[in-house]
Protein backbone atom coordinates (compact mmCIF):
# COMPACT_ATOMS: atom_id res chain seq x y z
CA UNK A 1 0.00 0.00 0.00
CA UNK A 2 2.77 2.42 0.95
CA UNK A 3 4.64 1.62 -2.24
CA UNK A 4 1.48 2.32 -4.28
CA UNK A 5 1.05 5.70 -2.58
CA UNK A 6 4.66 6.60 -3.33
CA UNK A 7 4.28 5.63 -6.97
CA UNK A 8 1.01 7.57 -7.34
CA UNK A 9 2.56 10.65 -5.77
CA UNK A 10 5.08 10.76 -8.60
CA UNK A 11 2.39 10.98 -11.28
CA UNK A 12 1.59 14.43 -12.80
CA UNK A 13 -1.11 16.32 -10.92
CA UNK A 14 -3.39 16.31 -13.95
CA UNK A 15 -3.52 12.48 -13.75
CA UNK A 16 -4.72 12.49 -10.12
CA UNK A 17 -7.97 14.40 -10.48
CA UNK A 18 -9.92 11.28 -9.54
CA UNK A 19 -8.40 11.36 -6.03
CA UNK A 20 -10.63 14.34 -5.16
CA UNK A 21 -13.70 12.20 -5.74
CA UNK A 22 -12.19 9.47 -3.60
CA UNK A 23 -11.55 11.89 -0.75
CA UNK A 24 -15.15 13.14 -0.99
CA UNK A 25 -16.40 9.58 -0.63
CA UNK A 26 -14.29 9.11 2.50
CA UNK A 27 -15.65 12.37 4.01
CA UNK A 28 -19.33 11.47 3.44
CA UNK A 29 -19.83 9.97 6.96
CA UNK A 30 -18.54 13.13 8.72
CA UNK A 31 -20.26 15.72 6.52
CA UNK A 32 -23.53 15.79 8.51
CA UNK A 33 -21.67 16.37 11.80
CA UNK A 34 -19.48 19.03 10.20
CA UNK A 35 -22.53 20.78 8.76
CA UNK A 36 -24.30 20.72 12.13
CA UNK A 37 -21.21 22.20 13.79
CA UNK A 38 -21.07 25.01 11.26
CA UNK A 39 -24.75 25.80 11.78
CA UNK A 40 -24.25 25.87 15.55
CA UNK A 41 -21.27 28.21 15.17
CA UNK A 42 -23.29 30.54 12.94
CA UNK A 43 -26.13 30.56 15.45
CA UNK A 44 -23.88 31.33 18.44
CA UNK A 45 -21.75 33.94 16.65
CA UNK A 46 -23.57 35.17 13.55
CA UNK A 47 -21.51 36.99 10.97
CA UNK A 48 -22.37 40.53 10.00
CA UNK A 49 -24.33 40.37 6.80
CA UNK A 50 -24.10 43.16 4.21
CA UNK A 51 -27.78 43.84 4.80
CA UNK A 52 -27.04 44.61 8.47
CA UNK A 53 -24.66 47.42 7.56
CA UNK A 54 -26.00 50.98 7.30
CA UNK A 55 -27.10 51.80 3.78
CA UNK A 56 -26.72 55.55 4.15
CA UNK A 57 -23.25 56.81 3.22
CA UNK A 58 -23.00 59.00 6.31
CA UNK A 59 -24.05 56.17 8.62
CA UNK A 60 -21.66 53.72 6.95
CA UNK A 61 -18.82 56.22 7.41
CA UNK A 62 -19.75 56.70 11.05
CA UNK A 63 -19.92 52.93 11.57
CA UNK A 64 -16.47 52.49 10.00
CA UNK A 65 -15.01 55.24 12.19
CA UNK A 66 -16.51 53.62 15.29
CA UNK A 67 -14.98 50.27 14.40
CA UNK A 68 -11.66 51.95 13.69
CA UNK A 69 -11.67 53.74 17.05
CA UNK A 70 -12.57 50.50 18.85
CA UNK A 71 -9.68 48.55 17.36
CA UNK A 72 -7.36 51.49 17.93
CA UNK A 73 -8.37 51.49 21.59
CA UNK A 74 -7.73 47.75 21.85
CA UNK A 75 -4.35 48.19 20.19
CA UNK A 76 -3.34 50.96 22.59
CA UNK A 77 -4.54 48.92 25.57
CA UNK A 78 -2.40 45.97 24.52
CA UNK A 79 0.55 48.26 23.85
CA UNK A 80 0.28 49.75 27.35
CA UNK A 81 0.00 46.29 28.87
CA UNK A 82 3.07 45.07 27.01
CA UNK A 83 4.99 48.18 28.14
CA UNK A 84 3.97 47.52 31.74
CA UNK A 85 5.13 43.90 31.52
CA UNK A 86 8.40 45.02 29.96
CA UNK A 87 8.95 47.46 32.84
CA UNK A 88 8.30 44.70 35.38
CA UNK A 89 10.76 42.44 33.56
CA UNK A 90 13.44 45.13 33.68
CA UNK A 91 12.82 45.60 37.41
CA UNK A 92 13.15 41.89 38.09
CA UNK A 93 16.31 41.70 35.96
CA UNK A 94 17.85 44.50 38.03
CA UNK A 95 17.46 42.58 41.29
CA UNK A 96 20.65 41.53 43.05
CA UNK A 97 21.78 37.92 43.02
CA UNK A 98 20.79 37.47 46.67
CA UNK A 99 17.18 38.29 45.82
CA UNK A 100 17.17 35.89 42.89
CA UNK A 101 18.33 33.09 45.22
CA UNK A 102 15.31 33.68 47.42
CA UNK A 103 13.27 30.42 47.58
CA UNK A 104 10.12 32.50 47.04
CA UNK A 105 10.10 34.48 43.78
CA UNK A 106 9.90 38.29 44.21
CA UNK A 107 6.48 39.88 43.98
CA UNK A 108 6.07 43.14 42.04
CA UNK A 109 3.38 45.41 43.46
CA UNK A 110 2.23 48.83 42.22
CA UNK A 111 2.43 51.61 44.80
CA UNK A 112 -0.70 53.48 45.80
CA UNK A 113 0.29 56.45 47.94
CA UNK A 114 -2.30 57.23 50.61
CA UNK A 115 -2.40 59.03 53.94
CA UNK A 116 -2.60 62.62 55.08
CA UNK A 117 1.04 63.53 54.32
CA UNK A 118 2.12 61.76 51.12
CA UNK A 119 4.94 64.30 50.63
CA UNK A 120 6.65 63.20 53.86
CA UNK A 121 9.47 60.82 52.88
CA UNK A 122 9.13 58.96 56.20
CA UNK A 123 5.35 58.51 56.14
CA UNK A 124 3.74 55.08 55.83
CA UNK A 125 3.08 53.99 52.23
CA UNK A 126 0.36 51.62 51.09
CA UNK A 127 0.66 49.14 48.23
CA UNK A 128 -2.17 47.58 46.33
CA UNK A 129 -2.34 43.86 46.99
CA UNK A 130 -3.80 41.32 44.58
CA UNK A 131 -5.58 38.35 46.12
CA UNK A 132 -3.09 35.96 44.52
CA UNK A 133 -0.28 37.48 46.61
CA UNK A 134 -2.03 37.51 50.00
CA UNK A 135 -0.31 34.28 51.07
CA UNK A 136 3.05 35.34 49.67
CA UNK A 137 3.75 38.36 51.88
CA UNK A 138 4.07 38.70 55.62
CA UNK A 139 5.10 41.31 58.16
CA UNK A 140 8.82 42.04 58.08
CA UNK A 141 9.34 41.36 54.36
CA UNK A 142 11.79 43.69 52.65
CA UNK A 143 10.66 46.15 49.98
CA UNK A 144 13.30 47.08 47.42
CA UNK A 145 13.92 48.77 44.10
CA UNK A 146 16.88 47.34 42.23
CA UNK A 147 19.48 46.60 44.92
CA UNK A 148 18.26 49.32 47.31
CA UNK A 149 16.05 48.81 50.36
CA UNK A 150 13.24 51.36 50.57
CA UNK A 151 11.12 49.93 53.37
CA UNK A 152 9.71 47.00 55.26
CA UNK A 153 6.22 45.52 55.43
CA UNK A 154 4.43 46.29 58.71
CA UNK A 155 0.88 45.19 57.87
CA UNK A 156 -0.76 42.86 55.35
CA UNK A 157 -4.47 43.29 54.69
CA UNK A 158 -6.81 41.77 52.17
CA UNK A 159 -6.27 44.47 49.57
CA UNK A 160 -3.46 46.63 50.99
CA UNK A 161 0.08 46.28 52.27
CA UNK A 162 1.50 48.93 54.57
CA UNK A 163 5.20 49.68 54.21
CA UNK A 164 7.32 51.66 56.65
CA UNK A 165 10.24 53.42 54.94
CA UNK A 166 13.68 52.46 56.23
CA UNK A 167 14.18 56.09 57.30
CA UNK A 168 11.10 56.13 59.56
CA UNK A 169 11.77 57.07 63.19
CA UNK A 170 10.01 53.93 64.45
CA UNK A 171 12.33 51.56 62.58
CA UNK A 172 14.86 51.67 65.41
CA UNK A 173 18.50 50.70 65.17
CA UNK A 174 19.65 48.78 62.09
CA UNK A 175 22.92 46.92 61.97
CA UNK A 176 24.79 47.74 58.78
CA UNK A 177 28.23 47.85 57.19
CA UNK A 178 29.97 50.63 55.29
CA UNK A 179 31.84 49.57 52.17
CA UNK A 180 33.54 51.51 49.36
CA UNK A 181 31.38 52.22 46.36
CA UNK A 182 34.22 51.37 43.96
CA UNK A 183 36.83 49.06 45.55
CA UNK A 184 40.27 49.76 44.06
CA UNK A 185 41.80 46.45 45.08
CA UNK A 186 39.67 43.33 44.84
CA UNK A 187 42.03 41.50 47.20
CA UNK A 188 42.10 44.31 49.76
CA UNK A 189 39.67 44.95 52.60
CA UNK A 190 36.24 46.06 51.47
CA UNK A 191 34.64 46.53 54.90
CA UNK A 192 35.36 49.93 56.40
CA UNK A 193 33.11 49.87 59.44
CA UNK A 194 30.29 48.02 61.14
CA UNK A 195 27.72 50.48 62.44
CA UNK A 196 24.30 50.86 63.98
CA UNK A 197 22.24 53.32 61.96
CA UNK A 198 19.06 55.08 62.93
CA UNK A 199 16.69 57.61 61.46
CA UNK A 200 17.97 61.17 61.37
CA UNK A 201 14.62 62.63 60.36
CA UNK A 202 13.74 64.30 57.05
CA UNK A 203 14.37 61.09 55.14
CA UNK A 204 17.98 60.52 56.21
CA UNK A 205 19.97 58.11 58.40
CA UNK A 206 22.69 58.66 60.96
CA UNK A 207 25.62 56.62 62.31
CA UNK A 208 28.89 56.98 64.17
CA UNK A 209 32.21 55.46 63.07
CA UNK A 210 35.77 55.38 64.44
CA UNK A 211 37.94 58.23 63.26
CA UNK A 212 40.42 55.86 61.60
CA UNK A 213 37.75 53.88 59.71
CA UNK A 214 38.47 55.68 56.45
CA UNK A 215 34.81 56.32 55.70
CA UNK A 216 34.38 58.97 53.00
CA UNK A 217 31.55 60.60 51.15
CA UNK A 218 30.15 58.23 48.52
CA UNK A 219 30.68 55.00 50.46
CA UNK A 220 27.75 52.58 50.48
CA UNK A 221 25.87 51.47 53.59
CA UNK A 222 24.61 47.89 53.22
CA UNK A 223 22.33 45.80 55.42
CA UNK A 224 24.00 43.40 57.83
CA UNK A 225 21.26 42.77 60.39
CA UNK A 226 20.33 39.21 61.46
CA UNK A 227 16.90 40.42 62.60
CA UNK A 228 16.03 41.14 58.97
CA UNK A 229 15.42 38.47 56.33
CA UNK A 230 18.64 36.83 55.21
CA UNK A 231 17.82 37.57 51.58
CA UNK A 232 18.31 41.28 52.32
CA UNK A 233 21.90 40.92 53.50
CA UNK A 234 24.16 43.12 51.38
CA UNK A 235 21.36 45.25 49.93
CA UNK A 236 21.99 49.00 49.96
CA UNK A 237 20.40 51.18 52.64
CA UNK A 238 21.98 54.42 51.49
CA UNK A 239 25.12 56.33 50.60
CA UNK A 240 27.35 58.40 52.88
CA UNK A 241 26.75 62.11 52.24
CA UNK A 242 28.95 63.68 54.93
CA UNK A 243 31.31 62.90 57.81
CA UNK A 244 32.25 65.23 60.63
CA UNK A 245 34.25 64.95 63.88
CA UNK A 246 32.28 64.84 67.11
CA UNK A 247 33.22 67.32 69.85
CA UNK A 248 31.77 65.05 72.52
CA UNK A 249 33.70 62.02 71.21
CA UNK A 250 36.99 63.01 69.56
CA UNK A 251 37.71 59.43 68.48
CA UNK A 252 34.50 59.13 66.47
CA UNK A 253 32.96 60.76 63.42
CA UNK A 254 29.29 61.48 62.80
CA UNK A 255 28.12 60.09 59.46
CA UNK A 256 24.99 61.16 57.62
CA UNK A 257 23.45 58.73 55.16
CA UNK A 258 20.91 59.37 52.41
CA UNK A 259 18.91 56.62 50.68
CA UNK A 260 19.42 56.54 46.93
CA UNK A 261 15.66 56.08 46.50
CA UNK A 262 12.70 57.43 48.46
CA UNK A 263 9.68 55.16 48.33
CA UNK A 264 7.31 58.09 47.87
CA UNK A 265 9.05 58.95 44.58
CA UNK A 266 8.58 55.51 43.04
CA UNK A 267 5.81 54.05 40.92
CA UNK A 268 6.54 50.37 41.49
CA UNK A 269 8.56 48.37 43.99
CA UNK A 270 9.48 44.73 44.55
CA UNK A 271 8.50 42.85 47.70
CA UNK A 272 10.75 39.96 48.64
CA UNK A 273 7.95 37.66 49.79
CA UNK A 274 8.98 35.20 52.48
CA UNK A 275 5.75 33.43 53.45
CA UNK A 276 6.22 29.71 53.99
CA UNK A 277 3.01 28.61 52.27
CA UNK A 278 1.79 29.40 48.76
CA UNK A 279 -1.75 28.48 47.85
Amino acid sequence: MIGMVIVLSMFPASWLGWTRDLSDLVRIPVIPMSHAGMMLTGWIRPATAPSDLPTDTKNRTQFAETERDLYRQLYHAQMLRSTELADQLRELQSLPETALRNPKPPVALPIDLTGNRPSDPTSIVELKLSSEYVDRIRIGDIVIVGSDIVGRVIRVGLTRVEVRPSTHKDVGLIRAAIVPAHPRNENGPTLKAEVLIRSAGSGGLYAEVPTDSGVVVGDLVVLDDPSWAEVGSGLVLGVVTSTAPMDAAPLRHAVTIAPRWQIRDLVRVVVLGSADSIE
